[in-house]
């Protein structure tokens, strides 16, 4: 299996661990801003709202998950080329497979019992969870991008000889290679067009077809093929990480690229006013619907690279704290959610003020969360397979 050795030879790369940890942990921050926003729509919901955090949840969204996907895209790749077909799948069984069911079940029901909740259900939450989840329609909630990744895994391996063959005709060794960003660094400006383009085209493709909230057996097509892109793109750039990946950066880069990254975000919070993406492929004309899904990806691209730079150079040490991060950031994501989603059942019925019943909300689901990791989770066997982290429990035991 091993086609490729070089890649799969590298050094690990902290500065990528400890931003895959930074997204993960991020996601707590999202899902609690939400509940206090004016238009996006959530199970929780207080009675005053601001479009503060409309802003900052569609930010956070422009980002976050598609450069989670990029990362396991190039990781997925790269474990591929080092391993046998035998001792992958056991990797991505252990890393995937193992927590969603378990996850679902325990961590998943909250959102929909708080929904049902404030529509009337007057039960307790397990006989919800019995009757009214598990029987009828069993969801993943916050863990969805598990489940996609599940399938975005498997789907890959089968059609890996020919996206492998598109993946070099779109960016051929001899010009995206490892020396030449690093020659002429245009090249890296060139990578995040092309990676732009390649993702604008999948997701206007499948947005033709389908709306953007349509869902089959818990899946949405549009968000799905979305995803999939950056995560094929992801294992694109294998032999090719001084495009985006690594490479020499500075401070001068690092403001370009934060000065873009802002201006594609103001571009396109402005066009999703006049096109909400929400509504069919040409509401406002199909100019302005292809316009408003380039702007979304290849500003997701700029944000992306302006990360990996910040992190590259600030952030690109394994002490102890990054360690412990990189260990907590799943768990503590798979968790989160019923703890969030709890506490905040109780602030927003409150008479506090929207920022100070945010502030609160946020400090005590990080605080929680955290705790509930480092004395339950950190050193249980059992917690870390179900939650994802059974090679860890493997290194100890070893240890």
């Amino acid at each position: 299996m091993v086609e490729q050795s070089s890649p799969a030879k590298q050094g690990r790369l902290d500065y990528l661990d400890n931003l895959r940890s930074f997204a993960l942990l991020l996601g707590l921050a999202f899902h609690v801003a939400i509940v206090y926003a004016a238009i996006i729509i959530y199970p929780l919901r207080n009675n005053d709202r601001s479009i503060a955090f409309d802003v900052f949840g569609e930010w956070v969204h422009l980002f976050r998950m598609p450069m989670f996907f990029v990362l396991s895209g190039y990781f997925t790749e790269r474990i591929y080329l080092s391993k046998t077909l035998k001792e992958f799948l056991k990797l991505r069984a252990l890393r995937i497979i193992l927590p969603l069911i378990p996850g679902i079940i325990l961590f998943a029901p909250m959102q929909y019992y708080v929904n049902a909740l404030q529509e009337g259900y007057q039960e307790n939450y397990f006989k919800f969870l019995w009757e009214e989840f598990l029987l009828k329609n069993p969801a993943p909630s916050h863990l969805w991008f598990i489940l996609y990744l599940a399938f975005y895994t498997f789907l890959y391996l089968g059609i890996r000889p020919v996206i492998h063959r598109i993946g070099t005709f779109i960016l051929p060794p001899s010009r995206y290679g490892e020396e030449e960003p690093e020659k002429r660094p245009s090249v890296k400006w060139e990578t995040l067009l092309i990676a732009g383009i390649w993702c604008t085209i999948w997701t206007c493709s499948i947005n033709y077809f389908f709306l953007k909230d349509e869902k089959y057996l818990n899946i949405e097509p549009v968000q799905f093929v979305y995803d999939f892109s950056f995560f094929l793109f992801g294992s694109f750039l294998i032999g090719k990480e001084s495009t985006i990946l690594k490479g020499k950066t500075n401070h001068f880069e690092i403001v370009l690229l934060g000065f873009l990254a802002f201006s594609f975000f103001g571009l396109f919070y402005w066009v999703s006013t006049i096109d909400p993406f929400w509504s069919y492929f040409g509401y406002a004309g199909f100019g302005m619907r292809i316009l408003h899904i380039f702007l979304k990806c290849l500003g997701g691209w700029i944000w992306i690279a302006f990360f990996i730079r910040l992190f590259q150079l600030f952030f690109n040490k394994a002490g102890k704290l990054n360690s412990y991060l990189r260990e907590s950031s799943l768990p503590v994501y798979l968790i989160h959610h019923p703890i969030s989603l709890g506490i905040g059942f109780l602030v927003v019925s409150t008479g506090l003020s929207i920022w100070i019943k945010f502030s609160l909300h946020i400090l005590l689901v990080y605080a929680i969360t955290f705790l509930t990791y480092h004395f339950i989770i950190r050193d249980s066997d059992f917690w870390l397979t179900v939650l994802g982290n059974k090679g860890i429990s493997f290194k100890r035991n070893k240890g």
